[in-house]
């Protein structure tokens, strides 16, 4: 057992990677080791990892079916989630990503693009945060009056999330989760009569064409999108910041062949990921990796830890643009596999692009230390609240 104190969760450093590295050593030892911080056993090796990803039958999401998620596709399975991820599957097309991709690059290039030259500049509250709603914004053809609203309630819905039995924010976070919903059906009411060329239209027809439209429906799957997309992408925009940063021969390659970044975004997606695991209920007496776990407990599926496994990896705590082999699990696997990962991937992608061609100099301010932790932001990822760097 990892006593509470000693839990790698529990520890702060200057590398978003210090958490996969630490954990995957402990995996190297034994390969499922309960964590007294984390309340469970801890899957550490890929193998495991992945087989706990892909057999939802067993390792189920089921437990988030008990708060606000439980009309969402993370909470059901079978032909309940395979109904919804067939409408997902619809607005998040090869087509339809390809004309939010137009739509998020003047984002990004506003966004990033009016950093200020020569300076001292705090990235996540100056740009990366605010990023995502405004994404969300255009995309979704809601008014620009949302804003800073937007962003609260967003805010009090993923501290509740994060902490659900922290009687000190749950009143709060029901309350906007309340509002947010109630916005958000306003919206699709208004839309499913316009019908608008946007994200939200193609949401809506995507239902309409499963035969699966139900305002209640439609309302939980953008609201979904909004809670999972948001503070995912901070963090995620943060990782990829972060790893080129503290991995400057990567950073010249990119900035010298643009064509690399693709390539450099995934193995930030190994690297530094923010989802450090997974909670997933047990549903029935069975044993992994030579450990017996018994139904009706839970077990955290530790994808920090898989993405430095050296079977899968080879010198995995390189940074290495040319990586081949093993495919990073930041976006989950099997049936739940993140649905938003073609937009995730859009989003970092024009961001990164318009970060370094505002910030030619961009580098990492000497002066401030970066600070990455588990819980950071008050959400259940592995992450930092600030990314000081000069322009």
């Amino acid at each position: 057992m990892i006593p509470a104190a000693e839990s790698a969760f529990a520890r702060r450093s200057s590398s978003p990677a210090a958490l996969g590295r630490t954990l995957a050593a402990v995996g190297e030892r034994a390969p499922i080791v309960f964590d007294e911080l984390m309340n469970a056993p801890l899957v550490l090796r890929h193998r495991d990892v992945s087989a706990a990803l892909r057999d939802t039958a067993t390792f189920s999401t089921r437990f988030y079916g008990m708060g606000p998620m439980s009309a969402a596709m993370i909470a059901l399975d079978g032909p309940p989630h395979q109904r919804l991820r067939r409408a997902h599957n619809r607005f998040f097309s090869a087509a339809a990503s390809a004309k939010y991709a137009q739509a998020i690059a003047p984002i990004a290039a506003r966004v990033f693009g009016g950093l200020p030259a020569d300076a001292e500049v705090e990235l996540v509250e100056q740009g990366i945060a605010r990023y995502p709603m405004e994404v969300f914004l255009t995309l979704l053809g809601i008014p620009d009056d949302l804003g800073d609203q937007g962003l609260t309630w967003v805010r009090e819905i993923i501290t509740w999330l994060g902490s659900p039995m922290d009687e000190s924010v749950a009143a709060p976070g029901q309350q906007a989760f309340a509002q947010l919903s109630e916005y958000t059906a306003t919206l699709v009411r208004r839309a499913r009569v316009d019908r608008g060329d946007n994200m939200l239209g193609e949401i809506i027809r995507a239902f309409e064409a499963e035969d699966a439209y139900s305002l209640d429906e439609v309302t939980t799957a953008v609201v979904s999108l909004l809670l999972g997309g948001f503070e995912t992408t901070i963090q995620m925009m943060s990782a990829t910041v972060s790893a080129l940063l503290l991995n400057p021969d990567a950073l010249a390659r990119v900035r010298a062949d643009a064509s690399l970044t693709e390539a450099a975004i995934e193995e930030a997606f190994r690297w530094a990921n923010p989802t450090a695991g997974l909670y997933r209920l047990v549903t029935r007496d069975v044993e992994l990796a030579g450990t017996p776990l018994a139904a009706g407990s839970m077990v955290y599926v530790c994808i920090a830890a898989a993405h430095f496994d050296a079977q899968v990896y080879p010198e995995p705590a390189a940074f290495r643009l040319d990586r081949r082999g093993g495919v990073h699990l930041g976006f989950g696997l099997g049936p739940h596999y993140c649905v938003g990962a073609p937009l995730a991937r859009i989003e970092v992608s024009a961001a990164v692009t318009a970060l370094l061609d505002a910030c030619p100099r961009l580098r990492l301010n000497p002066a401030a230390p970066l600070s990455f932790h588990y819980g950071a932001r008050g959400f259940v990822q592995h992450g930092t609240e600030a990314l000081p760097v000069l322009t």
